[in-house]
């Protein structure tokens, strides 16, 4: 038995410690994964400093965190899954050495040239007298730091374009913005300058590399970029998204990260052009890919699309039969208004009970304009006649579902609250709205 466990555990992943000066503690192994950090196995310290994580599986490519070594100790868990290392930890990143593992060793050392020379901008701050961040010679002096790392991890990669480590220390970067000729800024070159920097914003995160799915850097860069475009036309946004998800080919849990970034955030979204994206990508990268996504999600995908078409725009909303305070039936349909706007909340949700104060004020700024359907979905009666009572919403037309029989999320209710804006005929004008952009519809 002994034998075969032996045998297992080389096929495995087995990371020895020892840290010099440390009290007993607990050591959490984590996973970087899409932003996140995924608990792997946790060790305690011993009296004598040691501790190990070991499995018989091998960890995924990628950078892990020892949680529980001040802030947290990022390591490389790649190419080497079997190695030691020895620290002070009064200083972990000055004394850490490796036995067998030599990414992390370059790991270590880039941070340790980083210190050395951020330490002697620091002199120089000292020596020169700066005060101010914002001081020229500080920013100069700081530029140059950057430019002097940035050489150091591209002398690296000439000579070791493959090497994990070093692709990841190449994802800090930004990428080079093209020189554009000295004249007057035009609104032509701002667009260009725009335009290009979407085109190469990925330069150096190695979209191609399933490994970068396991690192801080290439996650947190999608989201920012994601921020970034969200707002442009329908048919710029999708050709945006099209080339970044293009660079992932080959990969899985990245390109199922990508993907799935702009599918949760556009699902429900309240515009046409990401209301069109998300169709787009569903399309070519969900039906057309499905052995990329398990059962669930595609069972998720296939019911977003049915309340999506149940609610889409310029379709009559489907009818609602409520109960009012006096216990009277209300129809949806029966409200007279040039708009109505339907205000499913629970008053109890603190996010509703924050808008709606906000929601009670813009009623009474277009009383003649637009009515408010408001429907709780606590059908609790006490409960939803002292919100009516503490939030003064008696000009709304105020229901619920008494006979608890409605499935609400049929209707796209998934968040709270839920917002949508609706036409005399109750043709749905506008979805899953924010109060701001509610006050924009009906100005215009």
């Amino acid at each position: 038995m002994i034998l075969v466990k032996s045998a297992l555990a080389q096929n495995g992943f087995r990371i020895e410690g020892k840290l010099h000066n440390a009290t007993p503690m607990r050591l959490i192994l984590a996973q970087h994964f899409g932003g996140e950090l995924m608990p792997i196995d946790t060790a305690v310290v011993g009296q004598d400093g040691r501790f190990v994580w070991e499995d018989t599986h091998t960890i995924p490519a990628g950078m892990c965190r020892i949680i529980g070594i001040g802030r947290g100790l990022d390591i490389v868990v790649a190419d080497s899954q079997r190695f030691s290392f020895e620290a002070d930890i009064k200083d972990v990143i000055g004394t850490i050495r490796f036995q067998n593992s030599t990414e992390n060793t370059q790991f270590f050392d880039y941070q340790r040239q980083v210190r050395v020379r951020y330490q002697k901008a620091l002199i120089f701050r000292k020596q020169t007298n700066i005060k101010d961040d914002n001081d020229p010679r500080w920013k100069a002096r700081f530029e140059e730091l950057n430019e002097e790392i940035k050489y150091y991890v591209d002398s690296l990669y000439v000579k070791q374009p493959e090497s994990f480590v070093i692709r990841f220390l190449k994802s800090y970067q930004e990428p080079k913005r093209p020189i554009l000729p000295i004249k007057k800024w035009t609104a032509k070159d701002s667009l260009y300058l725009q335009s290009y920097i979407r085109a190469h914003y990925f330069e150096n995160s190695f979209l191609s590399d399933e490994r970068m799915i396991y690192t801080p850097t290439v996650p947190a860069r999608i989201t920012r970029f994601w921020k970034n475009i969200e707002k442009l036309p329908s048919s710029e946004l999708i050709k945006t998204i099209e080339n970044v998800i293009g660079q992932t080919q080959g990969t899985v849990e990245l390109r199922k990260f990508v993907v799935g970034k702009v599918a949760n955030d556009t699902e429900f979204a309240s515009t046409a052009a990401l209301d069109s994206l998300y169709s787009y990508i569903i399309e070519k990268y969900v039906t057309h890919e499905p052995s990329l996504w398990d059962a669930s999600t595609l069972q998720k995908v296939k019911e977003i699309k049915q309340i999506k078409d149940r609610v889409s725009l310029n379709k009559t909303f489907p009818e609602l039969i409520l109960v009012d305070t006096l216990n009277r039936q209300i129809a949806l349909n029966e409200i007279n208004s040039d708009y109505t706007l339907l205000f499913f909340y629970d008053p109890g949700c603190s996010h509703c009970r924050e808008q709606t104060p906000k929601l009670t004020k813009l009623a009474k700024q277009y009383p003649e304009k637009l009515k408010v359907f408001a429907v709780s979905l606590d059908a609790e009666e006490k409960t939803w006649k002292e919100f009516i009572k503490d939030f003064r919403t008696e000009t709304f037309v105020n229901v619920r579902d008494a006979s608890r029989k409605i499935e609400f999320d049929k209707l796209g209710v998934y968040h709270y609250p839920t917002l949508y804006l609706l036409d005399r005929q109750k043709k749905i004008v506008a979805r899953w709205l924010s109060l701001s952009q509610l006050e924009s519809y009906l100005l215009n």
